[in-house]
């Protein structure tokens, strides 16, 4: 099969409507696969390269909203977009904030399906990767002396499947890029231009930066010695009793995380108050404005991890 318009992955229980949605899609050009749940979605996104989730919310295995966080787990690239027949303000919000890029409520026209999965699909970057992936196949074969006939057969794979493999003309399931690589006695990641692990940053106790703050009882020990260069930040906040981290609410890019590691403390987050006790953890947007404080007039110390890619 050529280079697809995608590869799409359907998600809903609903039977006339999920046959009527693959005719529509595959007319259009998609290769498309349909299960009704989330566990059948995980077992597919495991073994094939998927652009698209159209994911219904209301499902009888696992709530949508709970799903999209084990779709992008086993599958961050994918493109997750919602479609549901119980639309609400809160629902939307709640998917996207969990990694959803759309939300089209059911009953829709079939122009408005066709147009959100073209405005979200990025050919030109599945091109590549493709491109990159045949490639370096096709460098690792022959720098190990191993004809695509010989790969056939350790692989049992056609002869002109790994061709057009190696040439970029079709979209490999991860079943077969995983029998490829064991054909070539080697990780299935080395296709995929990760550079492995070559350095690490050990920061001893006593070496990490700190600061401190006027008040005494406040300070940030970073846990990481590229701190001010990283775009990504963990460390530690050491609050007094009943003081705050900043003396109003702050805002910034990225996701932050957090672990009460002693004592207890209250998130602000917006007009809202999260009271968190050790152990608890929270995640959420840092562009909702927000700040934490020590509760129950006792100090505290919180783990923070700042994401900003």
């Amino acid at each position: 099969m050529v280079f697809d318009k995608a590869n799409i992955l359907l998600v809903d229980d609903d039977q006339d409507l999920s046959e009527f949605l693959v005719e529509l899609l595959v007319k259009d050009g998609y290769k498309v696969s349909a299960v009704t749940n989330i566990n059948d979605s995980i077992d597919k996104l495991k073994n094939d390269i998927f652009d698209v989730v159209l994911l219904d919310l209301k499902l009888p295995d696992l709530d949508g909203t709970e799903g999209i966080s084990e779709i992008k787990r086993v599958s961050p690239h994918s493109s997750v977009i919602i479609i549901t027949g119980y639309p609400s303000v809160e629902s939307a919000v709640s998917t996207m904030k969990d990694g959803a890029i759309d939300y089209l409520k059911k009953p829709f026209k079939n122009e408005e399906l066709l147009a959100i999965i073209q405005n979200n699909v990025n050919l030109e970057i599945k091109e590549n990767i493709l491109t990159k992936l045949g490639e370096k196949i096709k460098a690792i074969r022959k720098a190990k002396g191993i004809k695509i006939k010989q790969l056939s057969t350790r692989s049992s794979l056609t002869e002109s499947s790994i061709s057009m493999i190696e040439n970029a003309k079709i979209s490999p399931s991860m079943t077969t890029v995983h029998k490829i690589a064991m054909a070539l006695n080697v990780h299935p990641i080395e296709f995929f231009g990760i550079e492995k692990h070559k350095k690490w940053i050990v920061t001893r106790k006593g070496e990490r930066e700190s600061l401190q703050f006027e008040n005494a009882g406040n300070a940030l020990e970073f846990l990481t010695k590229d701190a001010r260069v990283s775009k990504n930040e963990i460390f530690i906040s050491q609050l007094g009793p009943a003081e705050k981290s900043f003396d109003e609410q702050i805002t910034h890019a990225g996701h932050k995380f957090g672990y009460v590691l002693k004592g207890s403390i209250e998130v602000e987050l917006g007009n809202e108050k999260l009271s968190l006790n050790e152990g608890d953890t929270i995640f959420f947007e840092a562009i909702v404005p927000h700040l934490w404080m020590s509760a129950e007039n006792r100090e505290s110390n919180t783990l923070w991890v700042v994401t900003r890619e």
